[in-house]
């Protein structure tokens, strides 16, 4: 078996309808698989404690789950990457919380993702989306990780598709694979602006008239509406993480 991780990543309103049957679906399927859960705070307001001593008690019956919890609203870019960081394996599949996964008799999604892991080495989606996609670290390190300066919810994944290619020269490809399904929930946490749907206004704005600009000719488009330049530099973010995963044995 290839081996891998799952990141999720949730927030209050998305515990019992969504992240309880997700969470439930996938160890009836995989019972020892790593899930590492990334947990938002609000915008506004304060943590709920009644939703995180559920979360816990829930969690803690499930093996090899692993959850962080944030007090406060992070970027989803930052619950990516600080997820991804964190599993154990080098390959990791990163699935939103609003997923259903099917159970087919003859084989299931895993068994087909799984076969699909050994088959394609690099980063992947699946089905067209990046509710549910495939990274690895050592991807993640080379492209410089999601820009955590999307502050909010939106443009992290056209922003690493435009850098993936850059760094590679190559377009991050999608992979249909059955059993999975997305229910594409617009619940959303009421207290940022919104944009485009339920997604941030300033993540919108910072993409479109800060780190990008449109042109003509050359540039790329990527998931962009038009083809774009970057203008604004990248720093790079976790800067030793690369020299952790070198020497890591040695400790």
């Amino acid at each position: 078996m290839n081996l891998y991780s799952i990141v999720i990543t949730t927030f209050d309103q998305r515990f019992e309808p969504f992240l309880v049957p997700l969470i439930s679906s996938i160890k009836a399927l995989r019972p020892q698989i790593e899930i590492i859960v990334m947990v938002n705070g609000p915008a506004k307001g304060s943590f709920n404690g009644t939703y995180r001593s559920k979360l816990l008690e829930f969690l803690a019956g499930q093996a090899n789950c692993y959850p962080t919890l944030f007090p406060n609203f992070q970027a989803l870019a930052k619950l990516w990457n600080r997820g991804a960081l964190t599993a154990t394996n080098h390959r990791i599949l990163i699935l939103n919380d609003d997923l259903a996964i099917n159970f087919i008799e003859s084989s299931n999604f895993f068994d087909h993702l799984e076969s699909e892991l050994g088959n394609q080495p690099h980063a992947f989606r699946i089905n067209g989306s990046f509710s549910h996609f495939v990274a690895s670290k050592e991807e993640l390190i080379k492209v410089g990780f999601f820009d955590e300066r999307l502050l909010g919810i939106g443009e992290e994944d056209g922003d690493f598709v435009w850098r993936y290619h850059e760094t590679y020269g190559r377009e991050i490809p999608s992979i249909n694979i059955p059993g999975i399904g997305n229910i594409q929930s617009k619940v959303a946490d009421e207290g940022f602006t919104k944009g485009i749907g339920h997604y941030s206004k300033f993540n919108r704005d910072f993409i479109k008239t800060q780190k990008y600009q449109e042109v003509l000719i050359g540039g790329f488009k990527g998931m962009f509406d038009k083809r774009s330049k970057k203008r604004l530099s990248d720093e790079k973010q976790y800067p030793y993480e690369d020299f952790y995963l070198d020497n890591i044995h040695k400790l």
